[in-house]
Parts: structure tokens; sequence; C-alpha cells
């Protein structure tokens, strides 16, 4: 490891001075231009991630400690940055696509009343992600992973006047908390066996050599990254999140909280195969979480709330890519959908802009909403097809290699095969579907035809196109980035491709009858099967169940607080307040101030001590 060199401090300076900058003075003085600082600092972070990268493609690697965080006794905690090739390879994905869902956000926030408090939130979950990825230990990390929890709930509540924007933020907010106990957990496991939370002294502790401890360890971890990356059965806060601006949704499922998660996998990857059993787990769960998004994905009507299902799905695909494959596919999908996802929830931004006035304002849209916008909005329909082509995995794009990747991996287990072949055909025909029902046909159920839908400005556009774009050739960079991260970088065999292609082919096929070979069974199935339909919006019941454990614990603590605060606390600290008085009396008549009785009593007193003293002498 190297000295850090001078722009090694931007990606984390940068967002400082800005949000300092625009805090106390534009947002005071001019809230309009808030978002200029802070356009700064992410064409800054931007360009000295790039930097590092080309550094680290050049062998090089950075670590040093700023300062001491934390000294009590001969525990030392030191706040430090590092910069090897998983925080490079990763910061650099971040750092580009929150650029340009920074860029898109200044237009599509542009009339927002809350514009510039909208800005300072969202610099800052993109800071706190920044500070996540470049911490040299993980007491430091967890800083900055409750610090992405914090203003996601910022983010996801933002339109507060909304009941459901409320609830989804607390909703995401408290599932989170739920998987950050087993973070916290792992780390004073991490003290009491380690005796340090630094990555390179953790890994190579003695106190947690041992499998079993390593086992606890990594499953604490990996319970905290089910929370953060929406793994079953902890995912359930993801679709809602949908709720918050879709810059909002498009950095967070992109570029920012969801990632962190797997990011955290990865780095503590070292500590997760010396623990038995573990990745192969973990695999599982993966797959089991690629098909429940998938599945979820195929049956919603809200634009948004297909991609975040989407996300779900993507996620569980990462996650077995890690525990199948190792880290070089699970982050090499990461970052090819980091640029396609965004680009995907940006459109649908453009589609909600497009339809405006249709829409009444509302802050999403339906497939009802749209249909046959192709023709009116051209740019988004174009970039919206390049990466929807990327996540269904049509070669030669990015998100076809991402994928082989990830599916050669699972292949060498049976199960884990049958789970990423279906993971497969279910994103080809979830977003066929949306693709076909949002920009093609004039299906008579749907209101787009008559909607007037407008293509929206440049400053919205032109980020999508380029999103799309890195989407599209992230491919290219398998090699450079299997050489950074150390694995070896081979073609998947012919039968995986021939397989997923196959799966990819029937998904399509399926999407296009459900679409257009028969335009009216969208709106036929739900009227005919009103009870599928609505286990299908409940998610099989595992919503309300999820929603009736928490009222329970809810209704429990708070039984538990009144018998304990109601029953003993209360009436114990009021008779104590009522018995000091009480004492006080009683003292106060004993202490009359007869000054002839106490000389007397001290008398008889000094008497018997005198005679006591004698005796024993």
């Amino acid at each position: 490891m190297s000295e850090l060199p001078v722009w090694a401090f931007v990606p984390l300076a940068a967002p400082v001075a800005a949000l300092t900058v625009g805090f106390f003075l534009t947002h005071r003085v001019r809230p309009s231009a808030t978002h200029l600082p802070i356009l700064l600092s992410c064409s800054a972070v931007a360009a000295a991630a790039l930097a590092l990268l080309g550094g680290a493609l050049g062998g090089a690697s950075w670590s040093g400690r700023l300062f001491t965080w934390i000294a009590v006794g001969s525990m030392r905690v030191d706040f430090g940055l590092l910069y090897d090739p998983l925080t490079v390879s990763v910061l650099a994905m971040v750092s580009v696509v929150g650029l340009l869902i920074h860029v898109y956000a200044s237009a599509y926030m542009a009339h927002d009343r809350g514009f510039s408090p909208f800005f300072l939130y969202f610099h800052m979950f993109f800071f706190m992600m920044i500070g996540l990825l470049t911490s040299d230990n993980y007491l430091q990390l967890y800083l900055f992973w409750e610090g992405v929890g914090l203003a996601s709930f910022l983010l996801i509540g933002f339109w507060s006047h909304k009941a459901t924007a409320r609830a989804a933020a607390w909703k995401a907010f408290l599932t989170n908390r739920v998987g950050d106990v087993g973070f916290l957990l792992a780390i004073l496991l991490m003290f009491r066996w380690a005796g340090t939370t630094r990555f390179a002294d953790v890994f190579a502790a003695p106190g947690l050599i041992s499998p079993d401890r390593a086992f606890i360890v990594g499953a604490l971890l990996f319970w905290a990254a089910c929370a953060k990356s929406a793994q079953f059965p902890l995912y359930v806060w993801l679709p809602d999140a949908m709720e918050g601006p879709t810059p909002v949704s498009a950095l967070m499922h992109a570029a920012t909280m969801v990632t962190a998660g797997v990011f955290l996998l990865a780095r503590s990857y070292p500590l997760l195969e010396r623990s038995p059993g573990l990745l192969a787990f973990i695999a599982l769960i993966g797959g089991i979480t690629a098909v429940w998004g998938a599945v979820g994905a195929i049956f919603r009507k809200d634009l948004k709330r297909v991609l975040a299902y989407s996300t779900v799905s993507h996620l569980g695909l990462m996650t077995l890519g890690l525990g199948a494959g190792g880290v070089f596919p699970a982050v090499f999908h990461l970052i090819v959908h980091g640029f396609f996802k965004a680009a995907l929830f940006l459109c649908a931004g453009n589609v909600i802009h497009g339809l405006h006035d249709s829409l009444g304002g509302a802050p999403s849209a339906t497939v009802e909403d749209a249909g046959g916008l192709g023709r009116d909005m051209p740019l988004t329909f174009a970039a919206f097809t390049l990466a929807a082509l990327s996540l269904a995995g049509v070669p030669p794009l990015g998100g076809f290699w991402s994928k082989e990747l990830v599916l050669s991996g699972a292949f060498a287990f049976p199960g884990l095969a049958v789970l990423g072949m279906l993971t497969a055909m279910g994103s080809s025909l979830y977003i066929g579907r949306l693709l076909f029902l949002t920009f093609l046909g004039e299906r008579s159920w749907q209101r787009g035809k008559d909607a007037h839908a407008h293509e929206v400005s440049p400053a919205m556009w032109v980020p999508v196109m380029l999103l799309a774009a890195g989407g599209a050739v992230a491919g290219l960079f398998a090699a450079p980035l299997a050489h950074l991260l150390g694995a070896a970088h081979g073609h998947p065999s012919h039968l995986v491709t021939a397989l997923s292609l196959t799966a990819m082919a029937a998904g399509a096929v399926l999407a296009w009858v459900c679409a257009d070979g028969a335009p009216a069974w969208e709106p036929t199935w739900r009227a005919r099967f009103p009870a599928f339909a609505e286990a299908v919006e409940s998610d099989w019941g595992w919503q309300p169940f999820c929603h009736s454990l928490a009222r329970g614990v809810g209704h429990g603590a708070a039984f538990l607080g009144g018998v304990v605060e109601g029953a003993l606390w209360d009436p114990g600290t009021e008779d104590l307040a009522r018995s000091i008085p009480a004492a006080g009396e009683l003292l106060g008549r004993r202490a009359r101030g007869l000054l002839n009785d106490y000389a007397w009593w001290m008398t008889a007193g000094a008497a018997a001590l005198a005679l006591m003293v004698t005796t024993c002498l």
C-alpha cells in the first residue's frame, strides 16, 4: 500500500465543502442555486475516482490514517481511507452514475418547492455512500452505513405531505435497523476476538481464524446486508421506497443504498470463505431473492414498482454470484446494473414528466397511463430500449456478460442453476412487458395515446442516454476489472450461454404475447382473478405478514412498557417522592431545637462510652 495521493482526499473533501457552502450560503441567500456547488462536487469526485481507477489499473493501491477517532485504554480506532481495487472499481461507478443523476435531478426537481433542501439531502446521501466505500475499518464503515440509512429516510419521505411517503420512509428505516443489529453485534465480536475492526487486521487476526467464530461474524454481516441490499426476507421495504422522487429511486437502486450490502459482503469475502457452508447459504438466499423479485416485477402495473422489484431480483443475482462464484461476478454485475438500472428509473421519470398533465401531478405512472409513447418520446424510448436489452441479457450488451458470469458460477450447483435460469427468463419477461406496454401499441384500455406526452429537456434526456450507453458497453471492462480484482476472467461455457439465451428468448416471447399477442390480457386477468391479483400485490401474503408482525411487536412493547412502567416504575418513583418529605418530617420532629435535652443526651452518651472503654481495659 502506498501513501495517499492528493486526489485521494477529494471524494470526501468535495462533498463536505459543497454541503457546507450549500447549507450556510446558497440555501439561505439563493436557494435556486443550491445545486451548483453540489454539481461541482460530483464532478470533482468523478474525476478523482477515475484518476484513482487509472492508478489502480497500473497496480497501485493506497491507504492512510487521517486521525485517531476513538482511544479508550488499549482500544484505538483510527479514521482512515482505503483505496484498494475493490474500492476504486465500485467508487468509479458510483461517482459517474451519481454525477449524471445529480444533473438529471437539477432539471427534474427544478419547480419543486423543496428544491434546496432536496439537493442537500441528496448530496448527503451521495457523500455517505462515498464514505462507506472508502472506509478502512468496519466501525467507520458502520458510521457511514447508518448515514446512508438516515439520508434514505429523509429522501424516501421527502414529499412528507403524502401519508404513503411517510409510511414508506419509516418502513425502510425500521427494516434496516433490524439488519443493523447484526452489523453492530459483528463489530462487538470483532473487538472481543480480534481487538480491532481494521479490515486487514480482522482477516488476519488469530482470534477469528477459527471457522466457528468466522461463521458467527460472517452470518451477522450477511444479516445486515440482507436488510440493506433487500434480500429475502428483509426486502419488504424496497418496493415502497419508490414513493420518493424519481432521482432518489435511481440513485438508491443503482449506486448507493442497495449496493452497500453487496459491497459489505465483497469486502468481507476473506472472512466469509473461511466460514463453513456460509457462502452456499448466501448463494441460496440470493437465488431465492432473484426469482422472488422477478415474479413480483412481472405482475406489477406501476412503472417504478416494476423496476423496484427488478432491483430486488438483480440484487439477488449479485448475492448469488458472490456466494457461488466469488467477488468478481458480483462486483461486475453490480457495476453494470448501476448504469442500466439508473437509466431505466430516469426513463420512468421522463415518462412521468411527459405525462404530467394527464396524471394530474401524480408522482408515478402505471401501464394504464402509458401506451404508444415511443412516438411522442423517441429519445426516452431509445434509451429505455437500450437499457432494457442490457438488463434482459441480450448480447453483446453489458448485462449479457455480467449475467453470464453469475450464471456460470451457479452452474456448479444444480439447484442454483435452475434459479438462475428462471431469473433470466423472468428478467426478459418483465422488462419486455414494460417496454411493450409503455412505448409500443395503442391498446383500448390505455390512456397514453390521448395523453399528449412530450419529450423532456436535454438536461433530462442526455444523462439518460449516457447511462444507457454505459450499461451497453460495460462488457468491454470485464477483463480489466477481473485483472484489477485478481480474478481469472474466462468466457462462459457454450452450455451456459445457450441455456441463458433460450431462457431470455422465452421470456421475450411471453412478454410479446402478454402485451401485443393478446392486448386485452392485462386488464382481463385482473378482472377474472381478483383473488390472484390481490395475492400478487401482497407478495403472496408476505407483506401483510410483515406488517402484522411489526404491529404485534409494537403492541407487545407497548404492553410490556405499560406493565413495567405503570405497575412497577411509576408507583415506586411516586412512593419515593412521597416518602422523602415524610422522612424529613419525622427527622424534623426529632430535632426540635431543645439545647438542654441535647446536652443531657450528649453527656449520657459520653459517660456510656467511657464506661465501655474502662470495662474493656
